[in-house]
């Protein structure tokens, strides 16, 4: 019995480490907000960061129930009782349950998201970015910033804009761009660790909340203009942006599926172990 509780034990710490490692993700969505800026991107929504900080304060719910059921279960693994590893595996079967369901849907609405992705960024492009200020900016804002984040421009390419809505309030003002500021190389582009925890905690505690992204700075905005290939060629990003913000999303997503399921199989040991210590007990009782 006593090699049993030391395992339950075990488990219990590790589904602490695992609630832990939720709480930090919930924490981290509502203090990095470019999170939000490419999530109008799949969501046709005013106020995509509304639908971030109800993830965020999801998972932070759910990292405190498996914190909670994690403490319970230590007491469990200490105390030796039937009614609390009774009760100590019924909070754990509903957390799994809830787990699972949470997985399962998170990976279907990926997928239905992702199905139709194409079209509608397409149709978005083409009538919505920077038409005018009645339009959808957030749209505007979340396209320039994964333009500025993954070096792309457009959906399949730099060709996109042309005749767009945009492209056309362009010829009319005089400006005659081909392509938004941030399809340029950029001298204000992304650092490669700005998603980092720590880099996230340091822009908080300092207040740089900066968004290089609507003030985009070209290392040569004219070349970057130019018509023709040669003239633009290292001036101007060509690749399309759908491969790059698909990729983002099904990672995202997997990351969430996976620690949701890595998290309930985690349980479902810490189920097994309690079973087995609950019998042990009550087979000492009757001896």
């Amino acid at each position: 019995m006593k090699y049993l509780k030391v395992a339950l034990f075990t488990f219990n710490l590790l589904i602490w480490l695992a609630g832990c490692t939720v709480l930090v993700t919930g924490i981290c969505l509502l203090l990095e907000p470019t999170k939000g800026d490419l999530l109008n991107l799949y969501v046709p929504i005013s106020t995509p960061h509304e639908t971030i900080h109800l993830v965020a304060y999801s998972l932070l719910g759910l990292g405190c129930t498996v914190l909670t059921v994690g403490f319970f279960g230590c007491r469990a693994a200490l105390h030796g009782s039937q009614c609390i590893l009774a009760t100590y595996m019924s909070m754990l079967l509903a957390l799994i349950t809830m787990e699972l369901i949470s997985s399962a849907v998170g990976g279907f609405m990926t997928y239905r998201i992702l199905s139709g992705l194409e079209g509608r960024l397409r149709d978005r492009l083409a009538e919505h970015y920077g038409h005018d200020p009645t339009s959808d900016i957030p749209f505007s804002h979340s396209l320039d910033f994964a333009q500025y984040k993954f070096n792309c421009c457009g959906i399949h390419g730099d060709g996109d804009y042309n005749e767009t809505a945009w492209w056309r309030d362009s010829q009319i003002s005089g400006t005659r761009r081909q392509v938004p500021l941030t399809c340029c190389v950029l001298r204000n582009s992304e650092d490669k660790n700005t998603g980092s925890p720590m880099s996230v905690v340091a822009r908080v505690f300092h207040k740089h909340y900066e968004k290089p992204w609507l003030h985009p700075q070209p290392k040569d905005e004219a070349a970057c203009q130019v018509e023709e290939l040669d003239g633009h060629e290292g001036y101007r990003h060509k690749t399309g942006c759908l491969e790059k913000v698909s990729n983002w999303l099904q990672y995202e997503s997997f990351t969430f599926v996976f620690l949701g399921m890595f998290m309930a199989g985690l349980q479902t040991f810490g189920i097994i172990t309690s079973a087995f210590l609950c019998r042990t007990i009550r087979d000492m009782q009757i001896d």
